[in-house]
């Protein structure tokens, strides 16, 4: 039951580590800017004073607790009121005009906050201000100003029943309240991370190309036949033996393919692609070189009679080849060639002919493939990209399977499946797909 939980946790974490020089990056940016910010804006202090509100009582022996306690009552509904005055215009402009401050009221307004301390009868006076001796002076001074206004709200009398006096002054600030650096640091860093986090996810599901072996697989339902590792040797890499990575994994191809031919039916293959710089060309190449090495007599044919490379990739000149013997103006004995491996034969396409889709889908061409199947064990065709030109169908009507390269990072996904949804609409075999060009370091990096 938890199996499917497991397997989307197991995404996220994909994509997580495969995203983290991103994921970094946000933070790292996020954190910043979060510095530069909090160091250029101007710092702001906080003073604070206490007022205490009283009425006066004519204490009698007769008085019931009841009235002292509502006479308590009493003072605290007035340190709300007083509150709500303390933040007002009124206040506001008497202290500006005892301290001579070069503001206008509403801006002190803003700067004044008056709260009633819960369950008492005091009120915390507080003052923000970018300099902190004059969030101490106007904080005492408003203090001060107010116990005046509310003496003479009072009637005339000698002893006035409601009072407020300041019982403890302001002291000047040492620590602004803001910018507050640590914190501003833990914001950027959850907000860089949850920003991050999200671009990562986003860029995975607007990536469409092949990434994992597995997303094709659910995709089209085909096989990942093996996942060759990024090189930058175009020749057939793996005859010289210094890329023991590359090698490894084309012995595993090479595997692969011997074991869906447990039967001896599959000996004619066409390597194909979706579109052009797959790397089609040296997966041929090499797939031909590993069987011959395995001791199969191979044969690989450089069907791609526009864009024809298996001559390059072995170093052979391409004179004459496949073309010509189409067009019967070269016999197929005298122009294979043979490779640098015992068992290795090689047929470059030729000069490339104006008509190359009839030449491959002719009665001489059907001629061809039966006799090399019954001369060897493996006959490798190179063709065009399947999405292209009708090349690689034509080829494929008559071959045993098809073989699909596609490019970490490169293919989209999507080609891919319709290259195989086109191949299996004429009723060809698709092998499965492999995946050239994977990075080393990277979740398919050959390391025993």
């Amino acid at each position: 039951m938890d199996e499917p939980v497991d397997i989307e946790l197991l995404e996220y974490v994909r994509i997580i580590a495969k995203r983290k020089s991103l994921i970094l990056a946000g933070i790292l940016i996020c954190l910043v800017l979060a510095m530069v910010v909090t160091f250029k804006v101007t710092p702001v202090y906080e003073a604070s004073a206490k007022l205490l509100v009283s009425q006066r009582q004519v204490v009698s022996a007769d008085q019931s607790l009841g009235e002292s306690y509502q006479a308590v009552l009493m003072s605290e509904k007035l340190a709300k009121t007083f509150s709500e005055m303390l933040e007002g215009r009124v206040a506001a402009e008497a202290v500006i005009k005892k301290l001579d401050l070069p503001i206008t009221t509403v801006a002190l307004v803003k700067r004044i906050e008056a709260e009633p301390i819960r369950e008492t009868q005091l009120i915390k006076l507080s003052i923000k201000d970018t300099d902190p001796k004059r969030a101490r002076l106007i904080a005492n001074t408003l203090g001060e100003v107010f116990s005046k206004m509310v003496k003479d709200i009072e009637p005339a009398s000698p002893k006035p029943s409601t009072y407020v006096q300041v019982v403890e002054p302001a002291v000047e600030p040492v620590d602004p309240i803001s910018p507050k650096l640590v914190l501003n640091a833990i914001i950027a860093l959850l907000v860089g991370l949850i920003l991050s986090i999200g671009l990562a996810f986003l860029l995975e599901r607007l990536d469409t190309s092949v990434k994992s072996a597995d997303e094709v697989e659910k995709l089209t339902g085909m096989v990942s036949l093996g996942s060759i590792p990024l090189t930058n040797n175009k020749r057939a890499v793996i005859d010289n033996g210094n890329n023991h990575a590359v090698s490894e994994a084309y012995r595993s191809l090479r595997t692969n393919i011997q074991y869906l031919n447990f039967d001896n039916l599959v000996k004619v293959i066409v390597l194909t692609s979706p579109g052009l710089k797959e790397g089609k060309t040296t997966l041929s190449a090499n797939l031909a070189l590993i069987l011959a090495k395995a001791g199969h007599g191979v044969l690989v044919i450089d069907c791609d009679l526009r864009r024809s490379r298996i001559h390059e990739v072995f170093g052979l000149p391409n004179d004459a080849g496949l073309a010509s013997v189409l067009s019967g103006r070269s016999d197929i004995a005298n122009t294979i060639r043979k490779g640098s491996v015992n068992g290795l034969n090689i047929l470059t396409s030729g000069i490339a002919p104006p008509n190359p889709a009839e030449l491959l889908g002719s009665k001489h061409m059907e001629e061809i493939l039966k006799s090399a199947k019954e001369k060897f064990d493996y006959v490798i065709l190179d063709s065009p990209p399947v999405l292209a030109v009708t090349d690689a169908a034509v080829l494929a009507s008559k071959a045993d399977g098809v073989l699909l390269a596609s490019t970490f990072g490169r293919t989209n996904k999507q080609a891919l499946a319709a290259s195989q949804a086109a191949l299996e609409k004429i009723g060809v075999r698709v092998l499965g797909f492999v995946i050239n060009g994977i990075k080393p370091g990277g979740s398919y990096n050959y390391n025993y």
